[in-house]
């Protein structure tokens, strides 16, 4: 694809998402490496038409997790020294632990990120948060959630836009491969920062990306795209089905659910209602239990505990849930 194609491809993508325009005030998440770079170069170098060019803050993390961390910030401060006109507003932010987790490290790290992207962008009155997460990104997203065992509804991978405690947060880049990246700025980026922690082959995201995705090329170079092409049909086929799953919601909260019906077509409905009671965490153990549960015409009662004090409780033909 020739540049003038790509960045015409980009382009085209925001505009049908609605994902920014010149009337709003966005910030960028940071980190100085290959992805974020290209990101806010983009967004601030004269690449967008007038109508698109959005006002742009910055915001810069310290997740104070490795040890050349320094290093990290060093080469940020460097590139801002040299850029940083460009931006409306720049904030390099540290994170603090009093204790850093033994498990989950990526998870509440990002928790953490965005109350900090959060927190600034409603100190600036910023509308968004940008971040730079391309197709690459995707495919190893769905392909993690797979092996991980995420419901069918979560292995559409990342949406151009999402809500998080009210943030609004872009990626206006999902549409491009990694490798399209240069072809969007108006300058070569001949330098950037890597995270050391890419090559620690026991974060899974890291395994994914440098070992089960480079084997699966080897049998189909096109693998990532057939990955995310596959999610999009999922999403399709979901959005099809969601009418009758929303009736047989209905059915749930009324007792009038026939659990007898296949079990592959319960369980979607299950996982659905027990989204609608704000209930995340259920183990497919606990689902086949609940199921079976309900299936079973030689009793009127029963109960399946779940996690955090909740328990999912049978009395007669009605499913409820309570906690204990």
């Amino acid at each position: 694809m020739k540049v003038n194609q790509i960045a015409l491809k980009l382009i085209k993508y925001i505009r049908e998402n609605q994902l920014f325009s010149a009337s709003d005030h966005v910030v960028v998440a940071f980190s100085g490496g290959y992805d974020s770079l290209h990101l806010a170069t983009w967004l601030t170098d004269g690449s967008l038409p007038v109508d698109l060019q959005p006002r742009v803050s910055l915001v810069y993390i310290n997740h104070g997790l490795r040890s050349d961390a320094d290093i990290e910030e060093a080469f940020v401060e460097d590139w801002l020294a040299a850029h940083g006109q460009r931006f409306e507003n720049i904030m390099m932010a540290q994170m603090d632990w009093d204790e850093v987790p033994r498990s989950g490290v990526e998870g509440l790290a990002r928790e953490r990120r965005y109350e900090i992207l959060q927190s600034y962008a409603d100190l600036w009155k910023a509308s968004k948060v940008i971040t730079a997460h391309h197709r690459d990104d995707q495919a190893e997203t769905i392909l993690f959630k797979l092996i991980r065992g995420s419901r069918l509804a979560q292995l559409a991978g990342m949406t151009p836009t999402i809500t998080w405690n009210g943030l609004t947060i872009v990626r206006p880049l999902l549409q491009l491969a990694k490798h399209e990246l240069p072809n969007i700025v108006a300058q070569p980026i001949t330098h950037w920062i890597e995270d050391s922690t890419n090559a620690d082959l026991h974060y899974a995201r890291n395994r994914i990306r440098r070992v089960i995705l480079p084997e699966m090329r080897q049998i189909n170079s096109a693998v990532s795209d057939h990955i995310i092409d596959s999610a999009d049909q999922l999403t399709g086929m979901i959005a099809l089905a969601q009418q009758g799953i929303s009736r047989g919601m209905v059915e749930i909260d009324a007792g009038q659910f026939d659990w007898q019906q296949p079990e592959n077509q319960v369980l979607l409905i299950l996982q659905s209602w027990l989204e609608k009671q704000h209930v995340y965490v259920v183990k497919d153990r606990q689902l086949q239990q609940v199921i079976q549960l309900m299936q079973n015409r030689s009793v009127a009662q029963g109960t399946v505990n779940l996690e955090a004090g909740l328990q999912l409780v049978r009395e007669k033909s009605h499913l409820f849930v309570k906690h204990y």
